[in-house]
């Protein structure tokens, strides 16, 4: 489907963009990174402890319902995907520079890059379907075609594709980075 390979090229490009914008923002105002990073990172604290398959299921379910929420609030004309896209890359551009800093840029690279590399495109894919969704619901607006089928459409997409691409990446981010990271660092 042409049109969503568009949506997940200008979203991996944004992507890229607000990572860097993260990155350097962190640079200029590292304080207020951290505070910010600091604040994001506490929300999670309670996981330390927890069994792994409790911390995988936390992951996988934190990962889907959001991806899934991105993805059907798409109908308000694509405005929430991109958004979502944007924020979760420079808080990761954040991340990087903040925590690159204090462990040192191997070891958070070899923290984010095994679990990211099926995550990432996994919350695009999703984010890519929101757009067109927020496209299908502009045509249903004006008569064109029926909502609900692209929301069914979407869904089957959603089911086939990203559900199971967040479900290798909770596992690689639950049992195998740690293991990288604590290996190669």
């Amino acid at each position: 489907m042409n049109e969503i390979k568009l949506y997940a090229t200008m979203l991996t490009i944004l992507f890229i963009i607000s990572c860097i914008a993260g990155f350097y923002f962190a640079n200029e105002n590292p304080k207020l990174a951290k505070k910010t990073i600091e604040q994001l990172f506490s929300q999670f604290e309670f996981i330390k402890n927890m069994n792994p398959s409790l911390i995988f299921l936390l992951i996988f379910l934190n990962n889907s319902i959001k991806a899934l929420v991105a993805m059907l609030a798409g109908f308000l004309f694509g405005l929430f995907p991109i958004l979502f896209v944007i924020l979760n890359g420079y808080l990761i551009g954040l991340v990087i520079q903040i925590k690159g800093m204090e462990m040192g840029f191997k070891k958070i690279a070899l923290a984010l890059i095994p679990h990211g590399i099926v995550e990432i495109p996994a919350i695009i894919i999703a984010c890519s379907y929101g757009i067109w969704l927020g496209r299908r619901f502009w045509n249903a607006i004006n008569g064109k075609e029926k909502f609900r089928n692209a929301v069914f459409f979407a869904l089957k997409k959603y089911l086939r594709i990203v559900l199971p691409m967040l479900i290798v990446a909770a596992i690689i981010e639950t049992f195998v980075t740690p293991y990288i990271a604590f290996v190669f660092s």
